[in-house]
Order: C-alpha cells, then sequence, then structure tokens
C-alpha cells in the first residue's frame, strides 16, 4: 500500500522551520487532527504508516521529523539517535509548532506517542 502522507514545513516557535509527515483524510473539512511522535527509529515507513491508518480513520495526522531526515533500523544507532535529541527543545518547539501548523487545519488537536515519544513525554512532564 503507498504512502498517502506528504512531506511538509512548519514553523517552529522559535522561527526555525521543521519537517514533518502530513497525511491527510480525504474529507478534511472539520476533520481532528493529532500528532504522532515517532519511536526512536525516527520518521520511517512505519510510522508514516500510522499516519496514513489515522488518515484514512478520518484524521489529519502529522508526524514532525524530530531527527531531521535521519531513520535507521539498527538498534544501537536509534539509541544513538535518541541521546542526541534534546527533548526540551524537541517538547517546547517542534511540538508545539507542530500544534500552532495543525492549529490552521484543525479546532480539535490530539497527541499520540510511540516508544521514544513516550519517554520523551515523560521527561518534559517531570
Amino acid at each position: 500500500m503507498r504512502h498517502i502522507g506528504q512531506t511538509v514545513s512548519f514553523t517552529r516557535p522559535d522561527g526555525q522551520s521543521v519537517n514533518g509527515c502530513l497525511a491527510k483524510s480525504d474529507v478534511t473539512d472539520g476533520a481532528p487532527a493529532i500528532i504522532v511522535v515517532q519511536e526512536w527509529w525516527g520518521l520511517n515507513n512505519q510510522i508514516r504508516g500510522v499516519a496514513d491508518r489515522l488518515a484514512r480513520a478520518g484524521y489529519t495526522a502529522l508526524v514532525p521529523d524530530l531527527y531531521r531526515g535521519t531513520s535507521t533500523v539498527e538498534q544501537e544507532e536509534a539509541h544513538h539517535l535518541m541521546s542526541k535529541l534534546n527533548f526540551g527543545d524537541a517538547v517546547a518547539q517542534d511540538i508545539r509548532g507542530a500544534v500552532q501548523y495543525l492549529g490552521t487545519l484543525s479546532g480539535s488537536i490530539g497527541i499520540t506517542v510511540f516508544c521514544m515519544g513516550g519517554a520523551l513525554t515523560r521527561r518534559r512532564l517531570r
């Protein structure tokens, strides 16, 4: 099955640009939006597939590219990528920028996280 998500660029609160995968439902008028936070592997085909499934279910889904174009299938490299990620910046800037971007498309925004996203959320909320 082909991916329906497209690469988009959106602006973080600090003015920097970040890319992400945006998957939209066929019927976008009034569709709720959801941010999908990647696993530690990066923005790969599996997480794009999650966004696609959400779009097919009627959501507008956005996966911010927290690793800036890098992804892996190797556990050691994934651990290295995650350990280099500035979790505070990812939440305060990338995720917040995603919320602001989706706010232009929908009045209802949620978030779902996988793997690293849980760690990101847990660390930020402490």
